[in-house]
């Protein structure tokens, strides 16, 4: 299946004080790792950043419908621009996104809204492939004030990939759920100036 890569990147950052798009792992900003982890899998990749203009990044750019909308914003922001039938989302404070991971959400997608690994038991709909067909169900969520892109997948139906499935094709195991939040979260620095 052809996918559309999604990195969402348009948080404020609050916990961590500081734009968690630009942290630095191995000499390479957030985002960037992203969209080239995005791009082994995926035929074009968007960053949806708040705005749609605010980073520096080689790919597009895509503005939240509603400002402050949270993940679910980006996600419909990115829904609506993709070109392909699925979107392969990725939170940008994800730095260990894995593209064969997606790859198997990808084939398990079906005719579902989403396909969402799982990890010790917890959803993540923010390392998952989402239809494009449900696009504006997404919209209509956000317009009237939903803002968990989890809750939304459940109550939508989305496809669960349980640990079992993802296992044998994880390049470095459950690490793809884990999240940059505070600024002691490992690794996260800060480049210069």
């Amino acid at each position: 299946m052809r996918l559309t890569g999604l990195v969402l990147a348009g948080g404020r950052s609050r916990r961590m004080g500081r734009d968690k798009a630009t942290l630095v792992l191995d000499g390479e900003r957030l985002v960037d790792r992203a969209v080239r982890r995005l791009g082994e899998c995926c035929v074009e990749v968007l960053v949806a950043s708040g705005d749609g203009r605010r980073l520096e990044v080689t790919v597009p750019q895509v503005a939240d419908p509603i400002p402050d909308g949270g993940p679910l914003a980006g996600l419909a922001a990115g829904l609506a621009a993709a070109t392909t039938p699925a979107v392969a989302v990725v939170a940008v404070d994800a730095p260990y996104a894995d593209a064969a991971v997606l790859r198997r959400c990808a084939e398990r997608l079906g005719t579902a809204p989403a396909c969402l690994p799982s990890v010790d038991g917890i959803l993540q709909p923010l390392h998952a492939v989402w239809s494009t067909s449900v696009a504006a169900e997404v919209r209509s969520a956000l317009e009237r004030g939903a803002r968990s892109p989890r809750d939304l997948a459940v109550a939508l139906g989305a496809v669960v990939l349980d640990e079992r499935s993802w296992q044998d094709v994880a390049s470095a195991g459950a690490r793809f759920a884990t999240s940059w939040n505070r600024p002691g979260d490992a690794g996260a620095s800060v480049p210069p100036g």
